[in-house]
Formats: C-alpha cells, sequence, structure tokens
C-alpha cells in the first residue's frame, strides 16, 4: 500500500461518482475535498449509511452495507485502479485507505472489521485507533516471531530478551505500516490466550510457604501468554487443544517480546510509540476468556 495525492476518481460503471482532491495524508488515510459527479446523488445514502453504522460501531451491519459500495463504486488512483479501498464520504470531505491486494481482517481472511472500521473526519484519539492500521499477514507474524528462536531455542530468559533484540532490528527494516500491523497481531495473539483455563494454572516449579500452589499474578500471567506467543505457532495453536501444553510457560516468561514494535518504531520514526491496540491483551481483559468476570 502506498500513498499519493492528486485527484482520485469514483466511477460507476463509465459514470462518475465523484472526485477527491487529497489534501492530507495520515498513514494509512488519504484526506481531501470531495467534488461529487452527476451519478453520486444515486449512491449517496450507501455511503450515509455506512458512515452512521462505521459511527455506531455496528461491524457486521457495516460490512453488509459497504459491500453495496464496493460492488457499485470502483476507485481509480492518479496511478489508475486500485484493488480495494475503503472509503468515507460527508458533506465536501472524504477520507480512505486503499490497497493493491484484498483488506484482511483478523482472521487473516478478506473482508471483516479490521479492513472496513474506520475513524471519522476529525475523530479524537478516544476512537479505537486499532480499526484504522494497516494489517500484518498471520504468516508474516509468525515468520518473524521465528526471529525470536521457537520453542526449542528460548528456553532462558537471556535466550528470549536475545531473541527480542534480533527481532527488533529486522522489524525496524520493515515498512512503518507492518510495524504497526506486527504490535496489531502481537496484541491479538496474547488476547486469545486471555483465558481462564490458562490463567488459573499455578506457576510451575513454585509454591507458597505452606506448599500449596503458587498462582500467577496479573503481569505473570500477560509475560507468560507472551512466552507462548514467542514458542512459535505450532506452540501457540496447540495450547488451545491441550490446555496443559500451556504449564511449562508458565516459569518461562518473555516480557520483552511486549516492546519489540515499539521500540522498531522508536527506531524508525525517531518518536515514542502511543498508539493503542485494537485488542486489549493485559490479563482478564478478554470478557470471553473469563466468563465469570463478565457482568
Amino acid at each position: 500500500m502506498g500513498l499519493e495525492g492528486g485527484v482520485w476518481r469514483l466511477v460507476r460503471r463509465e459514470e462518475l461518482v465523484g472526485e477527491i482532491v487529497v489534501e492530507e495524508a495520515d498513514f494509512p488515510w488519504l484526506h481531501g475535498r470531495f467534488v461529487p459527479g452527476a451519478a453520486f446523488p444515486a449512491v449517496q445514502p450507501l455511503f450515509a449509511r455506512s458512515l452512521a453504522l462505521s459511527e455506531a460501531e455496528d461491524w457486521e451491519a457495516f460490512d453488509d452495507a459497504y459491500e453495496e459500495i464496493t460492488s457499485t463504486v470502483s476507485m481509480l488512483s492518479p496511478s489508475g485502479p486500485v484493488a480495494e479501498f475503503l472509503l468515507h464520504i460527508q458533506d465536501d470531505r472524504a477520507w480512505f485507505r486503499w490497497s493493491d491486494e484484498p483488506f484482511e481482517d483478523a482472521d487473516g481472511q478478506g473482508g471483516g472489521e479490521a479492513g472496513s472500521a474506520g475513524p471519522s473526519a476529525g475523530s479524537d484519539a478516544d476512537v479505537d485507533p486499532g480499526l484504522d492500521l494497516p494489517v500484518m499477514t498471520w504468516e508474516r507474524f509468525w515468520q518473524l516471531i521465528e526471529i525470536v528462536g521457537g520453542g526449542a531455542g528460548i528456553e532462558t530468559c537471556a535466550q528470549l530478551e536475545t531473541g527480542c533484540a534480533r527481532l527488533t532490528e529486522v522489524l525496524a527494516c520493515e515498512p512503518l505500516g507492518q510495524i504497526i500491523g506486527f504490535g496489531e497481531r502481537l496484541a491479538e495473539a496474547l488476547h486469545r490466550l486471555d483465558q481462564e483455563q490458562f490463567g488459573t494454572l499455578p506457576i510451575t516449579g513454585a509454591v507458597l510457604p505452606d506448599g500449596s500452589p503458587f498462582p500467577q499474578s496479573s503481569d505473570h500471567f500477560l509475560y507468560t501468554r507472551a512466552a507462548v506467543v514467542a514458542a512459535g505457532r505450532d506452540v501457540y495453536e496447540s495450547v488451545f487443544h491441550d490446555p496443559e501444553r500451556f504449564a511449562p510457560f508458565t516459569a518461562r516468561q518473555c516480557e520483552p517480546l511486549l516492546y519489540v514494535h515499539e521500540e522498531a518504531f522508536e527506531l524508525v520514526t525517531g518518536t515514542e510509540w502511543d498508539r493503542l491496540t485494537r485488542y486489549d491483551y493485559e490479563s482478564c481483559s478478554n470478557a470471553d476468556g473469563w466468563p465469570e468476570l463478565r457482568g
């Protein structure tokens, strides 16, 4: 995905829906002045509905509504047609993101809310920023995680720290969007592991003074989940089928993995990471994983 200024055109069949004169880039979004064409009145209700659903965060309904737009309207960049785009129009303003390839959702498939939902014009920082970010594929995420060392190569905390340092260096060579995308995928992977069946396991090899099992604290559980992710895709996926496979990692924490993308971001931009991810990975934040905490 790249960023291009100039004039972008929207067409319906051979009719001009409108033009967007790009005035500002806020990666990965482009913002500009919208000039309606003769075909715009016919599709204006579609854009109004999709914007309202986006602001209401009704992503399931949004996907259905936005599909009507993409099946009706095509976008042309200054360089030619684009494969996929997410566009909002409000009065004389338009903001959009685009890609030469299909957007991917949180499960690595095309479409879905990760590729659809975005902030409204002039939105504040309290809008969930994870919804307007570029996406890293799960395949690429796990390829990068392999740099840490994998299940057999990270038996000590020192090895974990060294592996995470290597990963930071490699990630810093990726496009900025992929650094952000890595942070999003990491947060999602940790969020999925945030389940009662894992968090209530005692720390392997540790006991309280009275000999009873030593429970995990919130921080300990977070760093343990990071160690599971650092062990690689096969290990990560296996624990969902057999929670006992999670148990050994309670004695192997990987806090440095949490900061890899933040450090890479700072190396590339010279500024500190100040973004919120779409998924909250703090312990007990996954309501589906802790049903007893719902209410």
